[in-house]
């Protein structure tokens, strides 16, 4: 019996291989690539992973959606964070392999429009925006933070326009260049991911929020409305959007682990803490100790 156990152990050992590391949350290495116009909230969501699984290493790559996708369908990253579900076409990825397509909702972040200090444009109705974009002329240039941008896919789908006046719009280099280019040009409104400016804790954040004009976006009813958490959380900010985690990890490792985090719930207080909605409402318990201390 015991020569039995041993023989067992022998095989449980050599059917794991050199890849023990990938069944266990707490230690490993992935890679993770990050739409870079939700970069703050997924730094946030990896330090706190980092913080309780201190042996795991998270190698991070931010930029442009669709060549986050294209990392993942070549195999040269394990999780990938966008706003949006995968396409048909895109999910057959994981069909071929055989992996469940389990898209993870993670937050409800918005798309914030935002101006120089000195501008004269405080709000802006949903069709303003439309006109601006596919007007033959336009004393206003829309700042998207790439010419591949997830913000303009997210405002082409919302209109549902297909040909936009490439004249009108200009294609920074990442988010803080979209910010830059707006600090300096009176006549231009950009179109960033609001979890850049939603931590009002954050150092980086405020910054930006004191360089920068927040726009009022008119509703159906013309009612201005702000950006701010509370009306991400009632819904009722025009231009919301949400986050997803996509892994095409199978086994239990660093990467399942990493998105069943971030929608629980320490990963969801992250959330909240940076100024987003949450996608999974936590119930708090609060416990009142009136003994004197």
């Amino acid at each position: 019996m015991k020569k039995l156990i041993i023989l067992f152990i022998s095989i449980a050992a050599l059917s794991c291989g050199n890849n023990t590391e990938e069944y266990h949350i707490n230690k490993g290495s992935i890679t993770l690539a990050a739409d870079e116009s939700i970069k703050p909230i997924i730094q946030a969501e990896v330090e706190a992973y980092k913080a309780h699984y201190p042996e795991v290493e998270i190698i991070t790559i931010y930029l442009p959606e669709q060549q986050a996708v294209r990392l993942m369908m070549q195999d040269s990253a394990e999780v990938i964070a966008i706003t949006r579900e995968l396409t048909p076409d895109e999910q057959r990825y994981f069909t071929s392999r055989k992996i469940p397509y389990e898209p993870a909702k993670m937050a409800l972040d918005a798309v914030t429009l935002i101006v120089n200090k000195n501008s004269t444009i405080n709000e802006l109705s949903l069709e303003e925006l439309k006109d601006i974009l596919i007007a033959q002329e336009s004393p206003t240039k829309i700042v998207f933070d790439n010419n591949s941008s997830s913000n303009l896919v997210y405002i082409k789908n919302l209109f549902q326009i297909e040909n936009i006046n490439t004249e009108n719009i200009f294609a920074a280099n990442g988010t803080l260049d979209a910010i830059n280019y707006v600090q300096s040009h009176s006549n231009a409104i950009g179109v960033i991911g609001n979890n850049w400016i939603s931590d009002e804790d954050n150092e980086n954040s405020k910054k930006i929020r004191d360089e920068i004009k927040v726009l009022s976006i008119k509703d159906i009813k013309n009612n201005l409305v702000l950006p701010t958490l509370e009306n991400i959380k009632q819904r009722k900010y025009p231009l919301e959007r949400k986050i997803f985690l996509h892994t095409s990890q199978i086994r239990w490792g660093v990467g399942k682990g990493f998105v069943r985090f971030s929608c629980s719930q320490i990963g969801q207080l992250v959330v909240e803490k940076m100024g987003l909605m949450p996608y999974y409402i936590i119930p708090k318990t609060y416990i009142l100790d009136k003994s004197k201390i």
